[in-house]
């Protein structure tokens, strides 16, 4: 289940990046009138009138949005929902990264699109249900490389846990090297 963003973005964390926690940044975020705001100009508010780094705005900003708007864990500001889920794969970042891409591949067809000159190398799938599946390596660790899967444009909410489990069976066939696994249930 995709969690409230205060609980995977901690109070402590945030308070050493930018001075105040959770509660604190939506204390000032109300008296400033962002109830009605959109998300770039409560993010830009952030940035200009309190010098937040641009990253903490967009953690400060959803947040907020989940307390005082309404906005769902995982829902992304045009109303549709996205998850992503992060697992080791053996090999170093273009191997791991090629492993998910032929695991992905075979269930979701070609990509569109590569960048494996990106700081974080990514491989790009357009779906025919409008969705969309990024798979992005990070730097390498002792075990292997972190690769991240993410699909957007899920229509609801309903459809962010079946997406979960069906990138977690497409990790771990690609960590296994046991090949493709069933189309996520969209």
């Amino acid at each position: 289940m995709v969690k409230k963003l205060e609980q995977n973005m901690g109070a402590d964390a945030m308070r050493a990046a930018t001075g105040r926690d959770h509660a604190g940044w939506r204390a000032v975020l109300q008296e400033a009138g962002a109830q009605q705001w959109s998300h770039s100009r409560i993010a830009a508010y952030l940035v200009e009138e309190h010098v937040v780094d641009g990253w903490w705005a967009q953690g400060i900003t959803v947040d907020y949005e989940q307390a005082h708007q309404g906005r769902l864990p995982g829902q992304q500001t045009d109303g549709t929902f996205s998850v992503g889920l992060t697992r080791t794969v053996p090999g170093e970042r273009l191997e791991a990264l090629a492993r998910v891409e032929a695991t992905v591949s075979a269930v979701h067809g070609e990509p569109h699109g590569r960048n494996m000159g990106a700081s974080q190398p990514v491989v790009r799938w357009r779906l025919p249900d409008g969705g969309r599946l990024a798979a992005a390596a990070q730097a390498p660790n002792k075990t292997g490389t972190p690769v991240n899967l993410t699909m957007q444009r899920l229509p609801d909410a309903a459809a962010v846990e079946p997406t979960r489990r069906a990138l977690e069976e497409l990790l771990e066939a690609a960590r296994s090297g046991e090949g493709p696994v069933a189309t996520p249930g969209r």
